[in-house]
């Protein structure tokens, strides 16, 4: 029981670290403030990954950064290409 309780704490944490990196990706108008919300997003959930107090938070803030990475990315490529 223990386990599964420990399961879907880390799920829930997971779920609210992607949450929060994501809006605060997708809320900030400008590329560059968008680029700077990326870069501090991948740099705290680095730290909490990494840091190992709340590795499941940390997790999913590096997902959502690594995904707002990618849509600034295309977004980039697409504006170039015409």
């Amino acid at each position: 029981m223990r386990e599964v309780f420990r399961l879907v704490e880390d799920s829930v944490l997971f779920l609210c670290g992607l949450v929060a990196g994501w809006i605060a990706i997708t809320y900030l108008p400008g590329a560059v403030l968008g680029a700077v919300a990326v870069t501090v997003v991948l740099a705290v959930g680095g730290r909490l990954l990494f840091n190992g107090t709340v590795w499941s938070s940390g997790a999913g803030l590096v997902v959502a950064g690594i995904a707002g990475a990618g849509l600034y990315v295309s977004d980039a490529i697409s504006t170039l290409g015409g």
